[in-house]
């Protein structure tokens, strides 16, 4: 069996962990495959043609086609499965109703064309049931041998952090909740803030570490964190988001905060693995009970990390992930 992996570019997050990280797994079963970026000179349609010919199943990871595109890719291809991770049936940001409604149509397209529909979590499954007739889970998960456990030592030190890692894209959701920061920075001498991003911003009452991202670091980070946070607005985009930055934080043994959007409330179970607020207010208690309670945050961050090794984790999913390429209606 061979397979066509169409990602949208090599070194994005999703084309690593919905993709890459699987690519073991196919090795033990004999599984051929060849992974495309659908960028430069990679989408010259002959070429493409070639490649979507010899497949047996062919995977898009994400992207949206327009009706012609659509049109020959299906026609070329002789099982399709389409994978997505993100509220792609909506524009994110400010977009005309026009935009909207067009984005909407090439989803319903994309995903009502496919054999099989992979999402990333059941918020995006109800998206894609009403276009495809057949819509199977598959979180996105981590590498559990990677993600390492962080050391309790750093339990006893007087000095707590506590961590955000993201983008600049998504900055915007940290800083709604700055009015709760500076209020436990007053409260809390010596707490700190890191920001592990492209972007960053000062607080007035909080020290705020600025570290540049960069994947060589990304597990020293993690571990470079007391609590991790992972604020959210409330909308179509961010309920469609697989809580990723999350998992990562409970991967390392990190009792997190989050907000109770899309996954997450899946994810954490209010008071075990961490807790979720709601309220600048909810902000402040439920990260103000982590900071006065280091017995706490070690027996939250060690029930988050049982939960990702048991149902986020690679070596759960990656045996899911081989079977829905193998077996679904052609």
């Amino acid at each position: 069996m061979k397979v066509l992996f169409l990602v949208p570019r090599m070194d994005k997050a999703s084309s690593r962990y919905r993709v890459l990280q699987y690519l073991p797994f196919l090795d033990r079963e004999g599984m051929e495959y060849e992974i495309v970026a659908l960028s430069g000179q990679s989408r010259n349609r002959l070429a493409l043609a070639r490649r979507l010919r010899a497949a047996d199943t062919v995977f898009v990871q994400k992207k949206l086609f327009s009706s012609l595109d659509l049109f020959w890719v299906r026609k070329l291809t002789r099982r399709l499965v389409y994978d997505f991770d993100d509220a792609v049936m909506y524009k994110s940001g400010s977009a005309s109703s026009r935009q909207q409604a067009r984005q909407r149509r090439c989803f319903a397209a994309t995903a009502g064309r496919a054999d099989l529909v992979v999402a990333g979590n059941r918020y995006l499954q109800q998206e894609a049931l009403p276009v495809s007739r057949e819509v199977r889970l598959l979180p996105t998960v981590l590498d559990m041998d990677r993600y390492t456990a962080r050391e309790e030592e750093r339990d006893k030190t007087p000095e707590l952090v506590l961590g955000w890692i993201g983008s600049r894209g998504t900055l915007r959701y940290l800083q709604d909740i700055a009015p709760a920061l500076e209020e436990l920075g007053r409260r809390w001498p010596g707490l700190k803030l890191k920001i592990v991003a492209d972007d960053f911003f000062d607080l007035d009452n909080l020290q705020v570490i600025k570290k540049p991202w960069a994947a060589v670091d990304e597990i020293a980070d993690l571990h470079s964190f007391d609590i991790g946070l992972m604020p959210l607005s409330d909308d179509v985009w961010t309920r469609g988001k697989c809580g990723f930055k999350l998992l990562q934080c409970m991967a390392v043994g990190l009792p997190v905060v989050c907000s109770p959007v899309g996954v997450n409330v899946e994810i954490i179970t209010e008071g075990r693995e961490g807790f979720q607020a709601s309220t600048l207010e909810e902000w402040v208690t439920k990260l103000d009970t982590l900071i006065a309670d280091a017995d706490l945050r070690r027996q939250m961050g060690l029930r988050a990390r049982q939960q990702v090794e048991q149902a986020y984790s690679l070596a759960v999913n990656g045996p899911i992930f081989v079977e829905y390429l193998k077996n679904f209606p052609a």
